[in-house]
């Protein structure tokens, strides 16, 4: 394997269907890299920000990060969901288990 990540366009946690979109303008509107909206199960990520086009390891890792509050919000961990530093170790080890593996 070559370390490549492709991140999807859906897919499905608990049951629940989850879409993946990039939409730079709202990215921009609200100052981040993503969001992971838990009412509308959407993933937000963006391919610029600020005019300058988001590194592929970046939205790789942005990817993870939402997609580990998403798993929090399906499992109903409400608090560990908000709790951005379990959620940013938690994603970094996602990460690098993807990029890693054989």
């Amino acid at each position: 394997m070559n370390g490549s990540i492709i991140i999807p366009e859906r897919f499905k946690l608990a049951g629940k269907r989850v879409l993946v979109i990039v939409d730079d303008d709202y990215c921009q509107h609200h100052e981040f890299f993503g969001e992971a909206d838990f009412t509308e199960k959407v993933i937000t990520l963006c391919d610029k920000y600020n005019g300058k086009r988001i590194k592929k390891a970046e939205k790789e890792k942005t990817f993870y990060h939402e997609l580990t509050h998403m798993i929090l919000d399906s499992m109903k961990r409400h608090r560990l969901k908000y709790n951005e530093d379990f959620v940013e170790e938690f994603a970094q080890r996602l990460y690098e288990f993807e990029k890693t593996k054989v």
